[in-house]
């Protein structure tokens, strides 16, 4: 997973603080984010920004025009438009990340961003980037994409996602497909799925592609809330888990959070996961790359204001 590096140890994975002006005309956000998550994060950053930038999740200027509903733009580095989770733990339902956050999809870019609502069933949003977990430009190409959000009735947002497309070392074009359905069943109960296809062509001109689905269900009743998420992803042309084995492999994933909100502010998770590869790619007790499945227990805290 994501951020829960070390094992049977106590961490701090992340602090964050976000300064943010409504646009009115004008406005801005910065969320400034210190320890290892960020650290990770901005890894495959090129050499000279990721010193320059970790500490930068994000930091925008918004202008909204006076066109139609009013179209807001922001240029700057902000996290992607892809995905059903976040880097934030308290703003997604289960305290570890799941494979297609990992792996399938970016963290964020550097560029320009609009936001076009149309009536209260339908918005569209575009995006130029200069590329994928990136702010200095690496290559000779841009990165686009965009985001259609339908809503036919007030229990079902739909989310329709493009990215692409974008060189990387070893491959050309890859672009990435998503939907993101979720249904307010009760006030207590949600539930959620997310599908990504993404497809890349090699270097010898061959198509190669991956994907993969999680489905999430969500019951809430304050201050408790119980969590499940199940997940597989199908890599046979080692694109999302590159280095995991030589021909791709299939993972499923399961998790079961439970969570207690103390005092509107402290939030608390305990989680269990279980990950399950059809190759041996996780460790044993001997650091051994020799197990196809992987358990872990998580306790988290989270404290916001």
């Amino acid at each position: 997973t994501n951020f829960d590096f070390n094992h049977n140890t106590f961490s701090l994975n992340l602090a964050e603080v976000v300064f943010q002006k409504a646009p009115g005309p004008v406005g801005f956000r910065v969320d400034l984010d210190f320890g290892p998550t960020t650290d990770f994060v901005h890894s495959l950053e090129p050499a000279g920004g990721l010193e320059t930038f970790k500490h930068i999740q994000q930091a925008y200027v918004s202008y909204v025009a006076p066109v139609g509903n009013g179209v807001t733009f922001d240029f700057g580095k902000f996290v992607t438009h892809m995905g059903a989770e976040v880097i934030e733990t308290k703003d997604n339902w289960n305290y570890t990340r799941g494979l297609l956050f990992c792996c399938a999809i970016p963290y964020y870019h550097a560029g320009l961003r609009a936001n076009l609502p149309i009536n209260e069933m339908l918005f569209v949003n575009g995006y130029l980037y200069n590329g994928w977990n990136n702010v200095v430009e690496n290559n000779g190409i841009k990165t686009y994409g965009a985001m259609i959000g339908i809503t036919p009735i007030p229990q079902l947002p739909i989310l329709l996602n493009w990215i692409g497309p974008e060189d990387f070392p070893g491959s050309d074009d890859r672009q990435v497909y998503e939907a993101i359905v979720t249904y307010n069943a009760t006030d207590s109960i949600t539930l959620m799925a997310d599908y990504n296809f993404g497809t890349q062509d090699s270097l010898t001109g061959d198509s190669q592609s991956y994907w993969g689905i999680a489905a999430y269900a969500r019951w809430k009743q304050d201050p408790y809330t119980l969590a499940f998420r199940y997940e597989f992803a199908d890599d046979e042309d080692n694109i999302m888990f590159a280095g995991a084995t030589p021909d791709g492999n299939e993972i499923q994933e399961f998790t079961v959070t439970a969570e207690r909100t103390i005092a509107s502010s402290l939030l608390t998770r305990l989680e269990y996961r279980m990950d399950l590869s059809d190759d041996d790619i996780y460790e044993d007790d001997d650091g051994i790359f020799a197990e196809d499945t992987q358990s872990r227990i998580v306790l988290g805290l989270v404290y916001s204001f």
